[in-house]
This record gives structure tokens, sequence and C-alpha cells, in this order.
């Protein structure tokens, strides 16, 4: 089997393909990039198995050629705005099976929508199935799955954790990618399924969860892909939230450069690279460093770094069910969104993903499936000795 890695040169992609290369078989892995150094570079380190690729993924032909000669393609380049649905086109032209990342909620439902084509052509497409999206939304659907009916189903991811704490520990110069997309989806409107039908929310706006055992918090609202998804699956919810964990200093720096953004003081990407530099100069005020004063004095109920939250009725009564993620493979971004992935890939492999058509990851994998299948990959803080160890199951 060859696999084409789209954007496989970058952070998320070589930890996919860290994985992927030890799958029986693989028995080539071509890593296309707009940069050849980048792209040999991370063939050298994927090994005997991997060739450096050069594809500008803007040029049809090109792309049309790469995917032709592939079995799989695997699509790690973002941002998903720009680059998701050109790829998803001309993989689907071709009849290809196809993994991504996705983690932009406005591409998200257009991909979708290409459910029909990708049918015709009897290929199966999943979008977004990194940590979040794509681990939390099947956190969510364990949840789900333990209630009667389901009014609000909520995914959450941890910027107050370990693993972000580690990525956002150095500064930099200049912004990832990653940080420009966050900026995007906390400044404006983000967009949303509500009962079955779009909508918009104000990003950072406080929603509190009450986390069965542990007690209520304030959690943030960002735009991201499992709102659009989930709600659109599911159009019984009233809403399927996307929402951070934030500790007060970060709650109040990213407020106010979302401001900024949305009085047209800073671009997008100036304020991601005011994140990256962690330069908080005419951001935090007086006002803002008395609320991370008293947020620290108030101290906060403390929750995992990942998963997903039903509230419904079980047995005729009002139940709330969260499922959390007590382990991941490493304290890296990389390596937690890029190995989902590749567990996506061994279960299609398996034949255990195998219905044509555009899905997200909670209409087309089996969460217990999923899990099993990732276990083996989750070493931090230690390394789980079964699912039950790994996913956490907390009831009210």
């Amino acid at each position: 089997m060859h696999i084409l890695a789209i954007g496989g040169a970058g952070a998320m992609g070589r930890a996919a393909l860290n994985a992927v290369r030890d799958f029986p078989e693989v028995e080539r892995i071509t890593i296309a990039d707009i940069d050849p150094v980048a792209a040999k570079a991370a063939a050298d380190e994927i090994g005997a198995k991997a060739v450096p690729l050069t594809l500008d993924i803007m040029d049809e032909q090109a792309m049309a050629i790469a995917i032709t000669c592939s079995d799989v393609v695997l699509n790690t380049s973002g941002p998903f705005f720009r680059f998701g649905i050109p790829v998803l086109k001309a993989v689907l032209a071709a009849g290809r099976p196809y993994f991504d990342i996705c983690d932009d909620p406005e591409p998200t439902l257009d991909m979708l929508k290409l459910d029909r084509q990708a049918k015709e052509m009897g290929c199966t497409a999943v979008v977004g199935i990194g940590i979040s999206p794509g681990v939390t939304n099947l956190l969510a659907m364990k949840a789900y799955r333990e209630l009667d009916s389901v009014e609000r189903l909520t995914t959450v991811w941890n910027v107050d954790g370990d693993t972000a704490a580690a990525e956002m520990g150095q500064k930099k110069d200049k912004a990832a990618a990653a940080y420009v997309h966050w900026l995007e989806q906390l400044s404006g409107t983000v967009p949303v399924y509500e009962r079955g039908a779009p909508n918009f929310r104000i990003p950072m706006e406080p929603v509190t969860v009450n986390y069965p055992g542990r007690g209520k918090r304030d959690l943030y609202r960002v735009g991201h892909p499992e709102a659009i998804t989930l709600g659109y699956n599911f159009p019984e919810l009233t809403e399927a939230p996307n929402l951070m964990v934030l500790g007060p200093e970060l709650q109040v720096f990213l407020g106010g450069l979302a401001n900024k953004v949305n009085q047209g003081k800073l671009t997008v990407e100036e304020a991601a690279d005011r994140l990256a530099q962690q330069n908080v100069s005419g951001i935090i005020g007086l006002g803002g460093l008395l609320k991370i004063l008293f947020g620290k004095l108030r101290g906060a109920v403390e929750l995992p770094e990942a998963f997903g939250l039903a509230e419904g009725l079980k047995d005729g009564k009002p139940t709330s069910v969260a499922c959390a993620l007590m382990a991941a493979p490493a304290y890296d971004m990389g390596a937690c969104t890029g190995i989902p992935m590749a567990v996506a890939l061994r279960l299609y492999l398996d034949g255990k993903i195998t219905q044509p058509g555009v899905h997200a990851p909670e209409t087309i994998i089996d969460p217990d499936e999923f899990f099993n299948a990732f276990l083996p990959y989750c070493r931090v803080p230690k390394a789980p000795r079964s699912v039950d160890e790994l996913i956490e199951i907390s009831r009210s």
C-alpha cells in the first residue's frame, strides 16, 4: 500500500507517519510538501519506506498525479479553511480514501456536503480526526450512548492542562499556524448548529459546566468543528458547544487579544504573534490583573485534558455523563493530533471503517474500537493498562 501524506513534513504529519510506517500493509510513504528541504528531512526521519515529494497543493495537475499514484491520502496541510476543500475534491475525483485533521469549522460543513460525490466514487473520507476535533467527538459519543435522550452534548479541551502548558511554555518569535487558527476562532462570531439549524455565537462567551463528581466551572466558547458536526448530525440537541478550560491569566490575555482584533486594532496574525511572544503590553490592564488575582484566590475545579459531556435523561431522570481522556501519546500537540489520524487509518485497514461518503468521526468510527486501538500509543502521565484506565466515565 502506498500512502500520500500531504503536509507530512509538519509536526502533526510526522507524528502520524511515525506510527503509520510500522503498519505491515504500508510499503511506501510519499511525504509531499511545498518545501523540498522539509520533505527530505521528514523522509529521512521516517526511514526506508518514506520518499520526499515537492508538491504545491494548488497545482491541480501535480496534485492529480500524486493522488492517482497513491492508495490512501492523509492530509495535515493547513490552514484547512484555505486548502481543505480543494484537496478533498482532488482526492474524491481520483476515488481514493482520505483522512485529515481539519480543525476549522467554516470549511467542515462544506466538506461534509461532498458526501454524495464520495459515495458515487465509492470512497471513504474522514475529516477532523485529530485530538480536537476527533478524540473529543468520540468521547462525546461514548457519553451520548449512556443516556436515553440527550439535550446538550459538550466537547472540551483543556488549555489549563499539561499538554497545552508544554506547548505554550516557550516564547516564540512568530506564531505557528495553529495560533493564527486559534485567534481566528476567538474573534468575530463562530458557527454552531442548534436544534439542527445553523447559528452563530460569540467566542470567549463563558459557559458554566457541571462536571459529574467534580463540580461547576466556567469554560469558554471557541469556534471548532465539533459544534458544527455534532449539532448537524444530532438535530435533537439544543446545542453542542466546544469549550476551552482556561486559567485566569490566559482567559484575560486571550480575551484582550480577541477584543483588539474585533476593534480592528490588531490583525489576527498580529494577535497570534503577540500570543506566541507572550507579549501582554497594552492587552492586560489593571482590571485584568485584578481579575487574574481574584481568579487565583477563588481557585477552580480541576478538569481533565479532554472530555465529552452529555446532559439529558436516563430512566426518566435528569442525568449527566462525562467521558474523559486520562492519558495521551505525549505532552505535545503534534503527537496528540497526528496519532489519532494514524489510528483511524489502522481501523480502515482492519476493515472497521468501510462506509463510503464524507464523515465526521462520530458518524463512522466506533468509539470503543477507536480507543482500543489508541490505547497502546498513550503514555503520559502514565501508560494505561486498559481502556477503563484510558477513559474515565463519571455519572451524576
